[in-house]
């Protein structure tokens, strides 16, 4: 009969504690928690289903006729076999190449007519391509008419101030361009120039430069855009040359994509200048590939963190709530056995948790299949697919069980719960690593072996660490039910000592 009350108590204990559990302010979060995957794996779906409903929509292609294109094939000839394509994007892409059979890092500019110059001068406006400040002219080199000589070569030259005293405006007109960095003329200067005084008023119809990977430096550094002017008295000069991209040509390459779709598949036929230079098939929808997903999202997303930080919302707010609204001395005064407020609230708990997260759970493996084939779905739940989603809602049910029992002892025994919890996680955490029988001792353990289907592997992390981490062989489902159990009747075991001893003094909250 006391059997039978106490019972009762709790059970009227539990329904006056649901409203605390489902709908606690401190708790709210928990179902932005619980609900995100669902969320995700609809919109991936969503999206599926729009592109779907769009490429059928601009026609179907045979499966055998995609498979038939070939590299080499044209545009013209695939089409006029697969028909007009679901989507046809076209562009031009571009790119900055050296001039055909220029000598490398050096350019040539005549004029015509000749021009009469004593003084000529190289104005430097965009000294490199890559974006380096620092302009570099290894040899700048003037010719007249039909006349072999540089006339440039030794005379006295000037220009903006050089990075070093080594690297002088003379340099440039030495005649060489082997000695290094310091066989040039260099400038930070903001007004980049360089100019050389011939002696005399000349006849002037070439002009050759060397710039830096003429020297043996990168092409990215070579001039961009200069200018070249000359002048007979040096004040008045008159520009001859304008030079932009100096030395390169732009290499123009005609990309074309075709898009065809078979009802299952996309197909992204490539064209590089009218010929197909790669063909790509892929599936809207891999079932067995989102089923690993779910199985990675529910055991890294699920077990790891959702249901271990919901239950430390739900559970830990059942007392540690209470104490901080100072009511707890209200139960305290009730006529019913301390065990039995004990028991309430933790059933109280369990449904909300369960509820929540047992139904997410579902909710988000409902989601993850609305999107598939319909045939594709049947055929799974007729072979283990009910059972798989039986064991996902078993273990996040037994998920709240172990961390539910843990979190609500922990808001009795201590005064920072938050300890503990960081703590557990971390233990939770490195379970992977640890030897077999320590692995053995956690709740985490027992979760997964529950778990229908193993999570995906990450066959990229590097081999040590996959060394190290040696998961013990899963328990049987009925080996990992009976653990939690165990574990759980431990930890309330060790909660019902707790609060049977437990004074209210909220000024210390013990």
């Amino acid at each position: 009969m006391n059997n039978r009350l106490r019972l009762r108590q709790a059970v009227t204990i539990a329904r006056l504690e649901l409203r605390r559990a489902f709908f606690s302010k401190r708790a709210f979060w928990v179902y932005g928690l619980a609900l995100f995957p669902a969320v995700i794996f609809f919109g991936h779906g969503l999206e599926v289903k729009i592109r779907r409903d769009r490429l059928s929509a601009r026609g179907l292609s045979s499966p055998a006729l995609i498979d038939s294109a070939q590299k080499g094939e044209t545009v013209e000839a695939v089409m006029q076999r697969l028909g007009k394509a679901a989507n046809d994007y076209q562009w031009e892409s571009r790119r900055r190449v050296r001039a055909v059979k220029s000598e490398s890092g050096t350019t040539i500019h005549a004029i015509e007519p000749a021009a009469e110059a004593r003084f000529v001068r190289l104005n430097i406006t965009r000294p490199t391509y890559s974006g380096d400040p620092t302009a570099r002219i290894y040899e700048f080199e003037v010719y007249g008419p039909d006349s072999p000589t540089n006339l440039a070569l030794h005379r006295p030259a000037t220009g903006s101030v050089p990075c070093s005293d080594d690297q002088g405006p003379d340099k440039a007109f030495n005649g060489s361009v082997s000695g290094g960095s310091s066989d040039r003329w260099c400038t930070h200067e903001w007004d980049r120039f360089l100019q050389v005084d011939l002696g005399t008023p000349v006849m002037v119809r070439r002009f050759i430069v060397k710039h830096a990977s003429a020297g043996g430096e990168s092409e990215e550094s070579d001039t961009r855009d200069f200018n070249i002017q000359v002048s007979k008295d040096g004040k008045i000069f008159a520009t001859v040359v304008t030079v932009t991209g100096a030395g390169y040509v732009d290499e123009r390459t005609a990309r074309r994509t075709l898009t065809y779709f078979d009802g299952r598949r996309e197909a992204r036929l490539q064209f590089t200048d009218g010929k197909m230079v790669s063909r790509d098939n892929r599936e809207l929808l891999n079932f067995e590939e989102d089923r690993q997903v779910f199985a990675g999202v529910f055991q890294f997303f699920y077990l790891r963190l959702a249901i271990f930080f919901g239950c430390l919302g739900i559970f830990m707010n059942l007392f540690r709530g209470e104490m901080l609204d100072r009511t707890l001395h209200y139960w305290f005064l009730a006529p019913a056995r301390r065990d039995v407020l004990l028991a309430g609230k933790y059933g109280a708990g369990l449904v909300a948790s369960g509820v929540i997260f047992a139904g997410a759970a579902l909710l988000c493996f409902a989601m993850m299949l609305w999107p598939q084939d319909p045939a594709a779905v049947q055929l799974y739940l007729q072979n283990g697919g009910v059972a798989h989603a039986f064991w996902y809602a078993v273990a996040a049910l037994l998920g709240c069980v172990g961390y539910g029992s843990v979190f609500l002892a922990a808001g009795l025994l201590l005064r920072n719960p938050i300890i503990p919890a960081a703590v557990l996680l971390a233990w939770e955490s490195i379970n992977g690593f640890l030897p077999e029988i320590l692995q053995k001792m956690s709740v985490l353990y027992y979760l997964q072996s529950l778990c229908p289907v193993p999570p995906p592997s990450d066959k990229s992390a590097p081999a040590l660490l996959q060394l190290l981490l040696s998961p013990a062989a899963p328990a049987s489902h009925l080996g990992a039910i009976l653990g939690l159990l165990v574990v759980t009747a431990l930890v309330l075991w060790i909660a019902r000592i707790a609060i049977r001893r437990m004074q209210v003094s909220y000024g210390s909250d013990v």
